[in-house]
């Protein structure tokens, strides 16, 4: 597996939210057990869930900590689309961590509830393999460590929410410009609600009725405040040439 295409893997585990988390099931020894996990990944590209522990699925992770979580990005065509398998343990995580909270849950606001529920808890999975599938031809497994161990130095956990208020508070028209100028949506509103080392996320809405999530990847990983002005102010001045 070519570094470049890990690379490409962590792009799309960073880009989508949609997964189905295989335990090994209590009630039924020695067969999987599949449920739907929306999932937000954490700053050292670990998919982080937030379950309750009444489910099945926690139930099984309390016995058995290894899972697998399937990474796909929509419904239209499951099978032509980039598709991620990560193999790994589920380790308890406290919900009372504000970075991650707060990142959580401006991916996933519909969850807000859920954390004045006290039998939910968030759950990170640590990567032990991977097997991605990019394309026709373009598929392999590699290890956890090819994944991620370029984010163990990464400030961003505690910095993102800092980079965030800037650009809402003093760069409005910047995200609108990148819309236009990356993904061609000439947006009305636009905010940004997560950066990581590969990327950033805006939320943009057109009108009252047209709304949704762009991704905008970087060129280079970023690691921390200062690796992120330089890529923002880069792009700024790429909408500007």
């Amino acid at each position: 597996m070519s570094a470049a295409l890990a690379r490409e893997a962590r792009q799309f585990l960073f880009s989508t939210r949609h997964a189905i988390l295989s335990t090994h099931s209590m009630k039924y020894p020695g067969y999987p057990f599949g449920s739907v996990a929306p999932f937000v990944c954490n700053q050292q590209g670990e998919p982080v869930i937030l379950i309750s522990t009444l489910a099945e699925h926690t139930k099984n992770i309390h016995a058995n900590a290894k899972v697998s979580l399937l990474v796909f990005s929509g419904a239209e065509d499951l099978q032509a689309n980039a598709r991620l398998t990560l193999v790994g343990e589920a380790l308890h995580c406290s919900k009372q961590d504000e970075d991650l909270r707060a990142r959580y849950l401006r991916y996933l606001p519909q969850a807000a509830t859920y954390f004045d529920m006290h039998d939910f808890d968030f759950y990170r999975i640590r990567i032990e393999h991977v097997r991605y599938i990019a394309g026709f031809g373009r598929m392999g497994w590699f290890e956890g460590g090819a994944l991620n161990a370029a984010l163990s130095d990464s400030m961003l956990a505690g910095q993102e929410g800092g980079i965030i208020a800037h650009m809402n508070e003093d760069h409005k028209d910047s995200l609108l410009q990148y819309c236009q100028h990356v993904h061609g949506v000439q947006a009305d509103h636009a905010e940004m609600i997560g950066m990581d080392a590969d990327g950033f996320d805006v939320r943009y809405h057109v009108g009252e009725e047209t709304d949704g999530v762009l991704r905008f990847n970087f060129d280079q990983p970023v690691l921390n405040a200062m690796d992120a002005r330089k890529a923002l102010v880069a792009l700024s001045q790429a909408c500007k040439a």
